[in-house]
């Protein structure tokens, strides 16, 4: 696209904002090639010494066998890391799963990071549906990730398999930060920047609570300088610091505190301590049916003398949260825990912003804003729509088979001209067409 022109016009934006809340699959707009889209994703942060590269790397490759059993449609591109380019699956190229751990091996011998990523999609600039993308680095100043997107329409039906899945996946990587919801989907890949995504995650931003921001390449610093207390750097490098007890964190990485959460979260026994509450102290504050906590055994260790378990908190179901709909109360409850360890001041963008930029991106001021949107003093999206909103009788879309949750008219995009009135209780109709699923959108009384 051109950085010199708009991306999207008033009309397309409205229309992908609609598609995308009328459907459940992923709604995409865009170049071919780079459609994307808002999609379920769930990135761990994980911190670690240099030691143990190799144990993670071979974490990583058994998650990546044990995640491709999952996924419903198979991969597409998978990335060869002695090339470093994208190869067919399939391709005789690329190296069978049992000689990964030696592709690691030879990475780590190399003082370089290594990199495990698969794509269902034909180019990695695109929304998966499905995508692996594993960076295993040196334990130096930025995290170990693994990002995974998942299809929603599976997730729906499987969910019990995917959060059985997760909390294995949080057992063996013991992360530092954890979190899991709907992004606009970048798979984990873009490494030098998306403006196309920065564009739709601004525009989208106004229309979503349930939204969240994840680039790893860009938010997966611990520190500028060191993040934790333990003694396992180098001497050498502590003794030139200034003021080594004055160990800085960069305000602007994930080093610096929690992201704002919008579905599953996780809080370890290092952050609570931050916080200065116990995990007790957290459930009792998120005491809620809609809000599921689990503990997940967390080895003993520097930031965890004591071997207290984190806390997985799921905040009731994956949802986009539409503005419309007002503020959703588990997301208040969970912000208002975090808040004094939120990282407000977080990097948003991959690029950095210029003069004359005709897209909406986010600058300073509106990050902040939108890192704090669930405060109660916050005016997010804008001061009318947060007044105009008020308590709902139900929401604003219902699938064809459950109970109108509304009276009012509703139209789906599954059927032109569908517009028609349903009082609450009554079950919605399923109508032919072209979307698969009928998923019915609430007009107005």
């Amino acid at each position: 696209m051109s950085t010199a022109e708009l991306f999207l016009e008033p009309d397309e934006a409205a229309d992908f904002i609609r598609d995308t809340l009328a459907t459940d699959g992923l709604v995409v707009i865009g170049d071919e090639g780079s459609e994307i889209g808002l999609c379920p994703y769930i990135t761990f942060y994980i911190y670690h010494t240099e030691d143990q590269y190799l144990p993670l790397a071979d974490k990583m490759i058994g998650i990546y066998a044990e995640f491709s059993k999952l996924i419903d449609v198979p991969f597409e591109r998978i990335w060869k890391e002695d090339t470093q380019d994208w190869l067919p699956a399939g391709d005789k190229r690329l190296p069978a799963l049992h000689e990964l751990p030696e592709v690691a091996r030879r990475r780590h011998a190399e003082g370089k990071p290594f990199w495990l990523d698969a794509t269902d999609q034909e180019t990695e600039a695109a929304s998966a549906r499905w995508a692996f993308c594993a960076r295993v680095r040196d334990g130096g100043m930025r995290y170990t990730t693994l990002k995974l997107t998942f299809r929603h329409k599976w997730y729906r039906q499987n969910k019990a398999r995917w959060h059985a899945f997760v909390l294995h996946c949080l057992a063996l990587l013991q992360p530092e930060h954890c979190y899991s919801g709907f992004e606009v989907g970048n798979g984990g890949f873009n490494v030098l920047g998306a403006y196309e995504a920065d564009v739709m995650e601004r525009i989208c931003a106004d229309h979503f609570y349930g939204m969240d921001i994840d680039h790893v390449s860009k938010m997966g610093f611990h520190s500028f300088c060191y993040h934790h207390d333990d003694p396992i750097f180098d001497p050498e490098v502590l003794e030139g610091m200034k003021n080594p007890s004055q160990k800085y964190t960069d305000p602007s990485d994930l080093g610096a505190g929690l992201r704002t959460p919008t579905w599953c979260f996780l809080l370890t026994p290092f952050w609570r301590d931050k916080l200065g509450k116990s995990a007790a102290d957290v459930r009792a504050e998120l005491c809620d049916p809609r809000i599921e906590i689990v503990d997940i055994p967390f080895e003993v260790g520097p930031h965890n003398p004591k071997g207290e378990p984190a806390l997985w908190i799921r905040l009731g179901e994956l949802d986009l949260h539409p503005v419309e709909q007002g503020v959703p109360e588990v997301l208040i409850k969970a912000n208002r825990l975090i808040r004094p360890i939120r990282c407000d001041r977080l990097q948003l963008l991959t690029l950095d912003p210029w003069d004359d930029d005709p897209n909406p991106r986010f600058d300073f001021q509106s990050a902040m804003r939108w890192m704090g949107r669930f405060d109660e003093d916050s005016d997010w999206p804008c001061t009318d729509a947060r007044t105009m909103q008020g308590p709902l009788v139900g929401p604003l879309r219902c699938e064809a088979g459950q109970p109108c949750p509304r009276d009012g008219e509703w139209e789906t995009p599954a059927q032109a001209n569908s517009r028609r009135r349903f009082k609450q209780g009554e079950v919605m109709p399923s109508v032919e067409g072209d979307y698969g699923q009928t998923i019915w959108q609430w007009v107005g009384d």
